[in-house]
């Protein structure tokens, strides 16, 4: 009798694990968690475990607005909203990482993306890709016209264990992202912030920390300096034309510098 008690269990346990961890952003319907906004901004940010990346001379990106209901070909509609690039990812040549308005994501394992998209202008073909930042996973799921409903598309990519990206060619708006397969765990960190045009290298800050403060060094001109917790969340913002340091509580932050020669962030730990 135990034994088949223990077996019964074994087998109810294996179908919990192999139930699939969902992880779903819903731009369209999910209001609460997605109000409507006008861009998050000129420093990239966690949301409800999805990483934004924006531009640092336009802060419309991120923007959910208005829009019509759109029902995709599998059966997802969407009510309400959407959530606009207001342009494309501008990938460096050679390469597949994005310089700026992308999404970030960092799993556990393997897992398989999910997105729900529609052009930016309509009757325009323009693209989605997913990325490891070496290879495409996916690429080239245009919309297009002769799509139905008109102008969407569905993208469905496998991505392994890590830091994946989605980004686009022009503007596009997506309605829902989602991740089966593995847990989100996205954070701030120089892996997910680094880009591929030298950008940072151009910024002649510093950054450390000692003692419980975090000192920004070598200012050459006007600096934006925005502070993250690891979660994301903005806890100091200023604006310096030399150098600065301010204190914060034991932990680890993202330090954010934009200036006219660029972006450049770096993580520090304070103890």
């Amino acid at each position: 009798m135990k034994k088949k008690l223990l077996i019964a269990f074994t087998a109810v346990l294996a179908m919990f694990s192999a139930k699939a961890q969902t992880t779903t952003w819903d731009f369209s319907n999910d209001s609460a968690n997605w109000p409507l906004n006008s861009g998050i901004g000129t420093s990239p940010i966690v949301k409800q475990g999805l990483g934004m990346y924006p531009i640092a001379t336009n802060s419309n990106f991120g923007a959910v607005t208005n829009s019509s209901q759109v029902t995709f070909s599998d059966g997802y509609v969407a009510t309400g909203n959407r959530l606009q690039t207001n342009g494309g990812g501008s990938a460096a040549a050679g390469t597949y990482k994005p310089t700026q308005r992308y999404f970030f994501v960092q799993v556990s394992g393997a897992a398989t993306v999910k997105l729900w998209y529609k052009s930016g202008s309509g009757g325009a073909v323009r693209s989605a890709f997913v990325s490891d930042g070496n290879t495409v996973l996916y690429g080239s799921a245009a919309t297009s016209p002769s799509a139905s409903p008109a102008d969407t598309a569905i993208l469905t990519a496998n991505v392994p264990a890590g830091t994946f990206y989605i980004y686009t060619d022009a503007a596009i708006n997506f309605y829902k992202i989602e991740v089966t397969g593995a847990t989100v765990t996205t954070t701030l960190n120089s892996n997910t912030l680094s880009t591929t045009d030298n950008a940072a290298a151009k910024v002649s800050a510093n950054v450390f920390s000692d003692r419980g403060n975090v000192y920004v060094s070598n200012v050459s001109g006007d600096t934006k300096v925005n502070v993250y917790t690891a979660n994301g969340q903005l806890v100091k913002s200023l604006n310096t034309k030399s150098d600065v340091n301010f204190a914060l509580k034991t932990g680890v932050y993202m330090v954010n510098l934009q200036t006219d020669k660029g972006v450049k962030s770096q993580k520090v730990l304070v103890k």
